[in-house]
């Protein structure tokens, strides 16, 4: 077997077990505050950080034998072979290597051919690393649903928690759900995935890896799941959204997606928060023709000093379009500082006096004030003040558009 082995890995073994790993945002304390929703959502851990009870909840429930075999389970194996032969499906009997090797190397068809190519690239996989190093991989690679690959996003997923803070209830759980990651799910099937972590508990216990008094504790224990992935949608999802396209421009989606990246931004929490629960006070009036509820806001707030945007809010989070960053709207009266900016370098002072009146300023546009009124002669500061219209376009015909403009582009 050792002989073939080295005939059926693939030369790149070493490039192709490096998982690919999801990106993490940090706020502007350095808080991990988001993970890329990759194809292969993976937050690779390392042995030290995953328990020991975790780890024996796997090797329970999937491969006793684990640190005795030397990659083949041949009872287990050959049980298969023989329900194959003799016309029945494929059964299991993989090790914990050899289920490495067909997540790793392989894909999932279930054949005789694949389960010998799976038993020989399991002795490679044995000969090269050692076992603690084959769990870690295995323990980064493996399936969980719900978009979750390896120990670390699942357990964020389903208990918002780190894996190095797991109990025994919660790592059974987990371990529970890879045989059949639908099937298993205690969002969807909260019964069976009941029934297999008592299993997995029972295991553990009959292995010597827990007491049988921890065992009924876990089995007795509460569990509470995260409900952050039942919501319809996150506010900060507007920011991440802005952060990625521009990641993704600078050094590409692969990186982003597959790399593993750390990127810390500017994001400050608690302004963000105050965001949040600013939008939560905005009226709905009624609901548009894409469900959407009206009226929309965006928000961005900026630190003067330095351009960090400390918070951002895009919209309601009922659709994925930041109207902070991609919406097109006139900004309005928020423009009339540049005017009157521009109008202070041109030799006009606060007190300069200019009329307002009825005027058409260019064919079929005669521009009118919020009150319907017209003002008469007045000071640019209380036609700034009162934000009056007629004057603002006076004043920016005076001094010049493209001076107006060429400030806005300075500012």
């Amino acid at each position: 077997l050792y002989g073939f082995s080295s005939l059926f890995a693939p030369p790149n073994m070493d490039e192709t077990l490096i998982p690919d790993a999801a990106s993490q945002f940090y706020d502007i304390n350095g808080n991990a505050i988001y993970t890329t929703l990759s194809e292969e959502r993976r937050v690779p851990v390392t042995i030290d950080k995953i328990p020991k009870h975790v780890q024996r909840a796997f090797i329970a429930i999937e491969d006793n034998r684990f640190y005795e075999h030397g990659g083949i389970d041949y009872r287990g194996t050959a049980r298969a072979l023989l329900s194959t032969l003799s016309g029945h499906e494929v059964q299991g009997g993989s090790t914990i290597t050899q289920q490495l090797a067909k997540n790793a190397f392989l894909t999932q068809e279930r054949s005789i051919i694949r389960k010998i190519k799976e038993a020989f690239i399991a002795k490679e996989l044995e000969h090269k690393y050692t076992k603690d190093e084959i769990l870690t991989m295995y323990l980064n690679q493996i399936y969980f649903g719900q978009g979750a690959y390896g120990i670390e996003s699942a357990s964020m997923y389903y208990f918002n928690k780190h894996v190095q803070n797991l109990d025994i209830a919660e790592a059974a759980t987990l371990a529970a759900i890879p045989k059949s990651p639908k099937y298993f799910n205690p969002f969807e099937n909260p019964q069976e995935s009941k029934k297999r972590q008592e299993l997995v508990i029972d295991q553990m216990v009959k292995y010597g890896f827990i007491s049988a008094a921890d065992g009924n504790a876990a089995k007795a224990e509460k569990l509470v799941f995260s409900t952050t992935h039942k919501t319809n949608s996150d506010p900060r999802s507007y920011f991440f959204d802005m952060i990625t396209q521009k990641v993704i421009e600078e050094v590409g989606a692969d990186a982003l997606y597959k790399g593993g990246l750390k990127i810390y931004t500017t994001l400050d929490p608690d302004m963000q928060k105050a965001a949040e629960n600013a939008m939560k006070h905005l009226p709905g009036y009624y609901t548009d023709g894409k469900k959407l509820t009206q009226p929309q806001m965006a928000l961005v707030a900026v630190d003067p000093h330095n351009g960090y945007v400390k918070a951002m809010i895009g919209g309601r989070g009922q659709d994925k379009f930041n109207r902070a960053t991609l919406a097109v709207r006139q900004p309005g009266s928020a423009f009339k500082p540049f005017v009157y900016l521009t109008a202070m370098q041109n030799g006009y002072s606060p007190a300069s006096v200019i009329e307002d009146k009825e005027e058409e300023f260019s064919p079929g546009w005669k521009p009118q004030n919020s009150d319907r009124a017209w003002h008469g002669k007045v000071s640019l500061r209380t036609a700034l003040v009162r934000s009056i219209n007629v004057p603002t376009v006076k004043l920016a015909q005076e001094v010049g558009v493209s001076k107006i403009i060429n400030n806005a582009e300075k500012m």
